[in-house]
């Protein structure tokens, strides 16, 4: 009978099998593997694998940590903030849209192996818990709460307003721990921990992540001390040559997180009962640790064999084989590869040990996890049956690999690798080897600087709103009163949370002005002092949310005052800053000192060209500029966000400079000063006459501009058009902006205003047309309108 299964299993055909021998064939007839894999080396330089891309995302990700935990401790929470996967890896490309790992530790919990004593003298703020490995499997465990009682006793009297934020929640929700005997099922982290109900309608399970939108999250504790099956890696054979001592030393040092996941659901590692008691023990510091030692050929040949299994394997199989089991296997294959192999003319036999590796795995049926011992992470992600064909299809691959490289779509990395032939010319190589980074720093403005933290109370009535701000703001105030210690050299993390919430908290009160309700004083004294708390940072951006907010408050004068200061901040900063030297004249040199410059460099120049406002900080902005927030709805893109989110096209963003010109022209408008009001419009004027960004296409097929926002820009200088009665020229300037950016562009919503005003004028003067053949009538609806204004 095991004759017979044994036969009905499905191989591959002799036929397809003489098609990859063949094709391997005719592939070595091209050109040998050496000059092949030099110039597939070259291509990956300009896709994104290349030194100083790697470095440049690695500092930017860990830079991204410590600025996001300094936020959440300045707002009451107490948990850490990591980053894993491949954007903090430098193993993407932007073919693969990988998404941004985020694992959220909170530090409430104080966990101890049952192998060890309980802590004596809790902290107050902290709930002791037990790590139970005993019954367990070997990657999992079971959380005990010690003395639930007394512990619940303990933190029961919680003050929403002043204690820790993650330990109020925890508490609050109702569980009878005596029931449980103190044990803690891992949903609690999805029930008790979690957002607003909105925000849970639009996330996805997957494993032990919420996933939405491209940010996975994972809420986890941690646990200082190995388990016995984590030290596996420290003690099991090898050759010597990698990891190394020093690495793993290192590692030795770092405990493990324990995350909200039990074992797959389909195998017999435990009970039913007790799947939701079961935790997950995961070594991310580690892993990411092993990563980060590896050199630039091992990250191009694993970029590779990601691309591989999304085009050659995902459409079958989806995420059962996923790019943590092509991972593992390059951490095996390294460990048990001459370090004298990996190197960039060898890069195609460096993917087949890969490739190698995992096809001996698949045969056995068997994928050890490289830190943690007993781990088989094919368990409940491939069927039995499927592992015959998996280890043909790899086969097949690794003896046609050079044919299927050049057939990859992703990225054009195959159209790209066969027009970039060994008849390039040196120039264009150089040039090659760093575009991904030119790129990579383009993108600075349009993503990784936006982090938003405030969408909780943007869509609430402007009174509750108020309440909330006002708590933030004095978690933030107690907060800044305490020493940083290691969080000291971020500082301008907190500077930027610090305007951020000042504004918020200005806005409410002028939105409160506006509607006739009653308002504090003592709400926008607050604010102001919090504005001027800012201003320490010497961030230009910080000092325009104020100048924006004074004008906003008819506090005319006062603008006037650092309007002239920050003029002169602007024109110092530009001999200096290297990313407003970038946007307007983007280069390979220039990119290459930005990704070697420290990230605190980085974040004061971006912040000193660009500024961003968020919903709840609209009325701090001029009413003309609120249109922008509305500008997702037009076009084909899919960028807006669904409540309770927001993205930068839900909000206000400007590039300082012409913004800056922008509020003189409006502010000496309304104090009468034509002579300053005039000089306000040439400057805005000559700046979009100055600065000429031009579009590209990345390789997701998304245009954007390489200097961001000047379409904005262009808006305003449309608007001071409009207010000289310069009709022709605002329809001029708002075509052009419309031009340069097709989608998510206010400038629609300006041109559609022009038009409805016109059509409504010229029907107060007795024309009549068909509202359908405006488009054809525009030059003589602007020419009737020019015509009434002048009279």
């Amino acid at each position: 009978m095991a004759r017979n299964r044994r036969s009905k299993r499905k191989h591959t055909t002799r036929k397809e099998k003489n098609a990859c021998t063949i094709s391997h064939v005719v592939a070595g007839f091209s050109t040998d593997d050496k000059e092949f894999s030099g110039r597939l080396s070259l291509v990956l330089d300009k896709l994104a694998v290349n030194e100083h891309l790697i470095q440049f995302r690695r500092r930017t990700m860990l830079s991204y940590e410590r600025e996001m935990t300094l936020k959440d401790k300045a707002l009451g929470g107490n948990r850490q903030t990591y980053i894993f996967g491949s954007q903090i890896e430098g193993t993407t490309t932007a073919g693969m849209k990988s998404d941004v790992d985020h694992l959220f530790r909170f530090n409430m919990f104080r966990l101890f192996l049952d192998s060890e004593t309980p802590p004596i003298q809790p902290h107050d703020h902290q709930v002791v818990i037990k790590v139970s490995t005993q019954a367990c499997a070997s990657q999992y465990c079971c959380l005990t709460m010690i003395e639930p009682s007394t512990q619940a006793m303990r933190f029961k009297q919680l003050d929403p307003d002043g204690d820790p934020v993650d330990l109020v929640n925890f508490f609050h929700i109702n569980i009878d721990w005596r029931r449980t005997d103190g044990k803690i099922g891992h949903t609690i982290m999805f029930d008790a921990l979690n957002h607003l109900p909105e925000i849970l309608q639009q996330a996805k399970r997957h494993g032990p992540a919420e996933s939405i939108y491209n940010m996975d999250s994972v809420y986890a504790c941690y646990c200082n001390s190995l388990p016995k099956q984590c030290k596996f890696v420290f003690e099991r054979p090898r050759p010597g040559h990698w990891p190394t001592k020093k690495t793993l030393n290192k590692a030795k040092k770092y405990g493990v997180f324990i995350v909200p996941q039990g074992p797959p659901k389909n195998t017999n590692i435990c009970t039913k009962d007790d799947f939701d008691y079961q935790w997950r023990i995961s070594t991310n510091l580690t892993e990411r640790l092993l990563m980060f030692s590896l050199d630039t050929v091992h990250m191009k040949a694993y970029v590779l064999t990601k691309m591989i299994r999304k085009e050659l394997f995902v459409p079958e199989y989806r995420d059962r084989l996923s790019t943590f089991h092509f991972k593992t296997a390059l951490l095996f294959a390294v460990e048990n590869t001459r370090p004298d192999e990996w190197t960039e003319d060898n890069l195609i036999k460096c993917v087949k040990n890969i490739l190698a590796t995992l096809r001996r795995f698949l045969k056995r049926r068997y994928c050890p996890h490289f830190t943690i011992e007993n781990v088989n992470l094919f368990d409940g992600k491939i069927e039995r049956r499927e592992f015959p064909k998996l280890v043909d299809k790899i086969t097949c691959v690794s003896n046609s690999l050079r044919t299927k490289i050049e057939n990859i779509q992703m990225d054009n990395i195959g159209k790209t690798l066969i027009e970039f032939s060994t008849a390039n010319n040196e120039r264009n190589r150089t040039f090659t080897n760093n575009s991904a980074l030119l790129k990579a720093v383009l993108s600075i403005s349009y993503t990784s600087a936006h982090y938003f933290y405030g969408f909780e109370f943007s869509d609430k009535p402007v009174n509750e709103r108020m309440v909330l701000i006002e708590i933030e703001q004095t978690r933030l105030e107690n907060y800044y009163r305490a020493p940083l210690e290691k969080y000291r050299k971020y500082d301008y993390a907190l500077y930027d949370l610090i305007s951020t919430l000042a504004c918020m908290g200005a806005s409410a009160y002028l939105e409160q002005k506006t509607k006739g309700l009653e308002f504090n004083h003592a709400g926008i004294n607050r604010a102001r002092k919090m504005y001027s708390l800012s201003l320490e940072s010497d961030i230009i951006g910080n000092y325009m949310r104020y100048a924006s907010f004074l004008f906003c408050n008819r506090e005319y004068d006062e603008a006037c005052i650092y309007f002239d200061l920050i003029e002169k901040q602007i024109e110092e900063d530009k001999t200096s800053n290297l990313i407003f030297q970038f946007f307007v004249s983007p280069s390979e040199s220039l990119a290459l000192q930005i990704a070697k410059q420290s990230h605190k460099q980085s974040f004061k120049q971006i912040w000193s060209v660009f500024l961003i406002f968020r919903p709840a900080e609209a009325m701090c902005v001029p009413e003309f500029l609120r249109y922008e927030m509305y500008r997702a709805s037009f076009g084909d893109s899919t960028s807006g966000f669904s409540f309770p989110f927001y993205s930068r096209f839900g909000c206000i963003c400007v590039q300082i400079e012409p913004y800056l010109y922008y509020l003189q022209y409006v502010t000496y408008r309304k104090l009468h000063k034509e002579l300053q009001q005039s000089k306000a419009l040439m400057k805005l004027s000559t700046y979009t006459e100055i600065i000429k960004p031009t579009r590209l296409i990345s390789e997701c097929d998304e245009l954007f501009l390489t200097f961001a926002h000047f379409d904005t820009s262009l808006n305003m200088l449309g608007h001071c058009l409009e207010l000289e009665q310069k009709l022709k020229s605002a329809w001029k300037t708002y075509t052009t902006s419309l031009h340069m950016v097709p989608d998510d562009n206010a400038s629609l919503l300006h041109i559609i205003r022009l038009l409805w005003k016109a059509f409504k004028r010229q029907r107060i003067i007795g024309h009549s047309y068909n509202i359908f053949e405006l488009p054809k009538q525009t030059s003589l609806l602007l020419d009737v309108l020019c015509d009434l204004n002048q009279s």
